[in-house]
């Protein structure tokens, strides 16, 4: 599209296309390797994903333990380790185009440790961490320690003001940009609240416009929105471009 302009993504400057993370692990090294080689952003899921060796095969996750506490510790390390792995591979694929983004599940068990100890692991392979199912506060804290862009997915103005109001302010210069996904149209997650009526979809634009207007009263200006759920076809979204009330935005794939 004519009017597709590149932006400050985690840094650098790069399409505005990014993977989505689908947590069942199809989001991986490969896919998100090759996004960032094409100068967009890939995305790896960190929910239990494929530990892959030296030679590219995949190293099955084989939980030995017979307690439940053990097992939860064993699937947390191999999801580490997976996640150390893959972000090798991606940037093997990528060189230095693009970024490569992690996909991880706030209200999955052990996210907190799982991305404390792979982030301290992957300096320099892995640009962001987007992070959904859930409110993350805890979420721009731990990105800040290692000096990793963070990027929450909202479905309202509000969830994002919540979040920013109690722990985002702290750190803003590591939010590298806000995900809206649309609860109606979102394959993942959905963020529907008891005020809003599941068979009644609402349009996405002046919500998105709601969330700039926040966004801007906090200065956040130059953040981009990155829109989310349901983005198959973005001569849908000729609109949203070039759009004072939109803002700089980006549209993310296969949510």
């Amino acid at each position: 599209m004519k009017n597709l302009k590149d932006l400050i993504i985690s840094g650098v400057q790069c399409l505005p296309i990014v993977e989505g993370g689908k947590g069942i692990g199809m989001s991986n090294y490969n896919t998100a390797g090759n996004f960032a080689k094409c100068g967009a952003v890939g995305t790896i899921s960190g929910v239990n994903p494929d530990i892959i060796d030296d030679n590219g095969n995949i190293i099955e996750m084989n939980i030995k333990s017979t307690n439940r506490f053990d097992r939860h510790m064993e699937m947390i390390q191999h999801s580490i380790k997976g996640i150390i792995s893959q972000a090798k591979r991606a940037k093997d694929i990528c060189g230095n185009n693009g970024r490569v983004h992690l996909n991880v599940l706030w209200e999955m068990g052990g996210t907190e440790q799982i991305l404390n100890e792979s982030l301290d692991k992957v300096k320099g392979l892995i640009n962001g961490v987007v992070c959904g199912a859930g409110m993350p506060y805890k979420l721009a804290e731990i990105c800040a320690k290692y000096k990793v862009y963070y990027y929450p997915i909202v479905s309202s103005m509000r969830a994002f003001r919540a979040l920013w109001l109690r722990s985002f302010k702290k750190t803003k210069e590591w939010l590298g940009g806000v995900v809206y996904e649309c609860p109606w149209r979102a394959g993942g997650h959905n963020g529907l609240t008891n005020a809003e009526n599941p068979f009644q979809p609402q349009d996405s634009y002046p919500r998105i416009v709601e969330l700039r207007k926040m966004m801007n009263s906090v200065g956040l200006e130059e953040t981009p929105i990155i829109i989310a759920g349901g983005v198959w076809n973005l001569e849908e979204y000729d609109k949203y471009l070039d759009n004072p009330e939109i803002g700089k935005v980006a549209f993310q794939f296969g949510t």
